[in-house]
């Protein structure tokens, strides 16, 4: 029997060594999965995605109300959405032969997300290698147990719910040190300290713990529909958006 000119190309990149590299695009996998979570990819197509679906550099993943989705990288960092959340995977890149290439950035758009740093921005001197970038000031780890909440200004004619801190993004620090970056200045936020950015054009100032700031907090039977896998290369990072 004849082989076609596709399973030719395939033999010859097998025996090349290639197709390997060509199968493995996806940087990130669907982990756990409670409710319901759809993907934006960078043609316009959406679709609906599942625990074990493939999600990719410039895929916009959103939950639906009352929904929680964790993603899993390939470095074995994870990244927990909670209900109403939408991000876009700007850049990704690791090679555990090559941890010089390492980088991670995502945009968050709305929502709130949790972050367990992975081996990106650990094992290489590259200060830039992480970076979470939001409406008023970009997030970069310095090490790392971290939340941040932004507080969007309300629309014409409403107002923000009584108690609600002023619109900007607030961060604080449980463990490590983070930098937090707006208006060109970049402010080291440490352990117990609390910084805010209220305009992308103005340098963050640390303040004093304000109340009532939103958390992340799943339900305590998300994430038991699969074991967990045994990478675990860091600690906890929180952002939320209102």
């Amino acid at each position: 029997m004849q082989m076609s000119s596709v399973g030719l190309a395939l033999r010859a990149l097998v025996a090349a060594g290639l197709l390997a590299p060509l199968l493995a695009l996806a940087q990130g996998t669907v982990q756990h999965l409670s409710g319901t979570l759809s993907v934006q990819r960078p043609d316009g197509a959406v679709r609906l995605l599942a625990e074990r679906s493939e999600v990719f550099v410039g895929d916009v993943i959103a939950t639906e109300r009352d929904s929680y989705a964790q993603v899993r990288f390939t470095d074995g960092g994870q990244v927990t959405l909670r209900p109403s959340t939408q991000v876009r995977i700007e850049g990704y890149g690791y090679d555990e032969r090559r941890p010089e290439g390492d980088n991670f950035a995502m945009q968050l758009f709305k929502g709130g997300l949790r972050s367990i740093t992975g081996l990106i921005g650990k094992r290489t001197s590259n200060r830039g290698a992480y970076r979470l970038v939001t409406s008023t000031a970009t997030i970069g780890i310095r090490g790392t147990d971290y939340s941040a909440i932004d507080i969007p200004a309300p629309a014409a004619g409403e107002s923000l719910p009584a108690g609600s801190p002023p619109p900007g993004v607030y961060v604080t620090v449980a463990d490590g040190q983070i930098a937090f970056i707006s208006g060109g200045v970049e402010q080291l936020v440490g352990i117990g300290q609390v910084a805010f950015s209220g305009n992308i054009n103005l340098p963050p100032q640390l303040i004093p713990p304000p109340p009532n700031l939103p958390r992340v907090s799943p339900p305590p039977s998300f994430g038991q529909t699969l074991k967990p896998t045994s990478i675990n290369a860091g600690t906890n990072t929180e952002c939320v958006v209102q």
